[in-house]
């Protein structure tokens, strides 16, 4: 049960931090070039990238050491990445 709530504070977080890093980033968005706004997108799908290489090593030690813990860690680390992930989608997105 405290896994599944804290899986959803992290996913909450996550999607607000990456959110407004992205819109920060992306603040003049229509402004620049388009080498410029794939430098944009890279930059804020940086903490994204920095979770997945996260979860591989968390595969590798659950393919070694199967417990509970370590399955928790995973699906905190999913839950990251995914609000992650949908943070930068939203934060990056064309604005009317």
């Amino acid at each position: 049960m405290y896994v599944l709530i804290s899986g959803v504070i992290v996913a909450a977080l996550s999607f607000e931090v990456s959110f407004r890093r992205s819109w920060n980033l992306s603040r003049n968005y229509e402004l620049l070039g388009p080498a410029q706004r794939l430098a944009v997108r890279r930059r804020a799908l940086w903490p994204v990238g920095c979770g997945l290489v996260c979860m591989l090593v968390e595969w590798i030690v659950l393919h070694f050491f199967q417990g509970t813990l370590v399955s928790a860690l995973i699906w905190l680390n999913v839950t990251f990445v995914g609000g992650s992930f949908i943070g930068v989608i939203a934060g990056t997105t064309n604005r009317v």
